[in-house]
């Protein structure tokens, strides 16, 4: 018997957990960044593991190690990529909103208040109390 792959996408689309969407994409963030530093860590240590017993690196090396000045200057470009990433839904969510704001000469509309709808009660016959005083 051989297993089905998993889906990759959600029925009936994204969930939400909170009444404001803004909370949801924060805590999506959050969600992700957590899954990645888990499978960085995981994946570290599994390289340490993997050196030290083949002699490659002593223990502790990792921490004592400093980067080039050139190296950092790599580091440096790839931590601004990965913060941009980090923070485009938000960043998005802000365009949206500047794109869908109304031009600041413009007076804003007033809201008008919907009518209510008549009942139907007040189309049918009249009821005994009104009907007593048309008499």
């Amino acid at each position: 018997m051989s297993r089905q792959p998993m889906r990759r996408t959600i029925r009936g689309g994204r969930p939400y957990f909170f009444a404001d969407p803004a909370i949801d994409k924060v805590l999506n963030m959050v969600v992700v960044l957590a899954s990645e530093v888990w499978t960085l860590r995981e994946r570290l240590m599994a390289m340490e593991a993997i050196q030290v017993t083949r002699g490659g690196l002593k223990a502790g090396e990792i921490d004592r190690f400093e980067f080039k000045p050139e190296d950092e200057a790599n580091l440096s470009a790839q931590r601004k990529e990965y913060i941009d990433s980090l923070f485009r839904v938000l960043a998005e969510q802000v365009d949206e909103a500047r794109r869908s704001k109304p031009a600041p000469s413009a007076a804003p509309a007033k809201a008008q208040k919907p009518k209510a709808p008549k009942s139907k009660a007040s189309k049918s016959k009249p009821n005994k109390a009104t009907a007593r005083k048309k008499k």
